[in-house]
């Protein structure tokens, strides 16, 4: 699994490639905590439960890094790590663990300008431009 980010004005793109599509979304979490994530003192080890409707691919990985920003912005959650991720009938299941910290209000919004998600020669690949 594999990440990078492309500099925008006012934006940051991500590109995120795996070998599944549940690592494609783990690979995001990831990414997102090396954003936001102080690097301070933390709270004990917290679980949050994510359930996302049924959506086509793109959306979903959108719909789940907007979620993590939602709990990172309201919650002061830093996420560390997927427990358990369940894709079901183009919807998403998740535990995701982490704790409350100071996190960096650095990501605003995931946009949809060149969302993608898309499968290639056995890899799985997505592209988000994150407002920052």
């Amino acid at each position: 699994m594999t990440h990078r980010y492309v500099e925008h004005v006012g934006e940051l793109e991500l590109e995120l490639e795996s070998s599944s599509e549940r690592g494609l979304f783990a690979e995001a979490l990831t990414a997102f905590r090396e954003l936001v994530d102080d690097a301070g003192v933390h709270g004990p080890p917290l679980r949050r439960e994510i359930e996302l409707p049924p959506e086509e691919s793109a959306l979903l990985l959108a719909d789940w890094l907007g979620e993590l920003i939602f709990l990172a912005e309201t919650h002061a959650f830093v996420p560390r790590r997927v427990v358990a991720l369940d894709l079901h009938g183009g919807g998403l299941r998740a535990t995701v663990e982490g704790e409350r910290g100071r996190p960096r209000h650095l990501v605003k919004a995931v946009t949809l300008e060149h969302l993608d998600v898309s499968q290639r020669e056995g890899c799985w690949h997505g592209r988000l431009v994150l407002d920052v």
